[in-house]
């Protein structure tokens, strides 16, 4: 069997476990209760894409929260209750995304929400996100927006797309001895994302991109013109953001151009359909991670972690920072849930879990790294430039670059 059967044959059975999930979690109301000091169980939302493109990514975000939950209710739960997600897919669609915050804050009665990963679906969440009420821990999508700008309730432990752009900046003038770097990108919020903060952060250098293409991620298959765009005008570097297949469509271009510049991306550089698309293109380009699985983990935090997720789906994960950011933002939300009397009263409750995040979470060691205090009232960011680990394809797999 194909690596790319076998690929969709692994996805289309995780999408089954999803929806099982899913369906499941539909039947929880009558243990949701107000957060109170009974036995019920703390319920907690997850919003992701199960289903779509983008679906490899948004499972290793799910099971990274899985795992976060299972060591939790290992121990005992919170409070003495255990804990219990209430998973829903957003099919990648923003309108649905808005439906799910609505019924969190409404109908099911959680206590907080992870999720996050779709950026276009987030960016439609995040308003509704501080109308309901209630902490909410993105762990993927980098839109600077959907945790700044005056968003109170939502607390990032995902790499923003404005400081990922300043480490990234730093590495290339530091290793490639350039500044002609060219944006290409995904339209969706991901890629757009990605496009502004790389250009801001030229600009404030006085530069700027000496190319900026987009292309449809789900569509565009022939990326020779941008591709071209950007050899022209003389580019030294890509900056690419795309996801997965649509990177590797990238690859293939420049290959057909007999053009090899430097590459640095992020997840979907990270994305395994780089790899099926893209194949021995994608040796030696370089994804920006903040963990990575095909090395020994030197922290106690990490190596747990990997034991345990390893145990559970038979396999590492496949996309190293969704996994990573999925439990560490999953580990944050539970220590400040332990952190915080509950009362009973869900919306004091919910507004006492976000104090407690901004003031009294306090240290956290995780896989990622440790953490004094990983949010203040002013800084809903928990990744810095120092939470990043540059990866890079060799020999087929993502391994940690010797460049740092």
């Amino acid at each position: 069997m194909s690596k790319r059967n076998n690929l969709k044959v692994w996805c289309a059975a995780w999408m089954a476990v999803m929806v099982l999930v899913l369906a499941g979690c539909g039947g929880n109301k009558a243990a949701s209760g107000n957060g109170d000091k009974s036995d019920k169980p703390i319920l907690i939302g997850m919003s992701t894409e199960a289903t779509g493109d983008n679906a490899m990514n948004s499972i290793n975000l799910y099971q990274g929260v899985q795992i976060a939950v299972d060591q939790i209710n290992a121990k005992g739960g919170l409070h003495g209750r255990t804990v219990e997600l209430v998973v829903r897919d957003t099919e990648q669609n923003p309108t649905r995304g808005i439906s799910i915050i609505r019924d969190f804050g409404q109908k099911e009665g959680v206590l907080g929400a992870v999720g996050g990963f779709y950026s276009t679906v987030m960016l439609a969440q995040s308003p509704i996100i501080m109308e309901e009420k209630f902490p909410f821990v993105v762990a993927t999508s980098n839109v600077p927006a959907s945790v700044e700008s005056g968003m109170p309730w939502t607390f990032g432990v995902r790499m923003n797309a404005n400081i990922t752009a300043q480490y990234a900046l730093q590495f290339i003038n530091k290793y490639f001895a350039t500044d002609k770097i060219a944006i290409l990108h995904e339209n969706g919020g991901y890629g757009k994302g990605a496009a502004a903060a790389m250009t801001k952060a030229l600009e404030e250098k006085g530069l700027k991109p000496v190319a900026v293409e987009s292309f449809d991620n789900a569509k565009d298959k022939d990326m020779t013109a941008q591709v071209n765009h950007a050899k022209e005008a003389g580019a030294k570097v890509i900056y690419l953001f795309g996801q997965g297949a649509g990177n590797g469509y990238v690859l293939q271009a420049m290959d057909k151009l007999g053009w090899k510049v430097p590459i640095v991306g992020e997840n979907g550089m990270a994305n395994k359909g780089v790899q099926e698309v893209g194949q021995q293109l994608a040796e030696g380009t370089y994804a920006i991670q903040t963990a990575n699985f095909n090395v020994d983990q030197t922290r106690e935090p990490a190596a747990a972690f990997l034991k345990d997720f390893t145990a559970k789906f038979g396999h590492i994960p496949t996309t190293f920072a969704s996994a990573a950011q999925g439990y560490d933002g999953a580990m944050m939300l539970f220590q400040a849930i332990e952190r915080t009397e509950l009362t009973g009263n869900l919306k004091k409750d919910r507004e006492a879990v976000k104090n407690t995040l901004e003031t009294n979470l306090g240290p956290y060691s995780g896989v990622i790294k440790d953490w004094d205090q990983a949010f203040t009232k002013d800084n809903h960011d928990a990744i810095d430039v120092h939470s990043y680990l540059m990866s890079v394809w060799k020999d087929g797999k993502l391994v940690v670059s010797d460049k740092q």
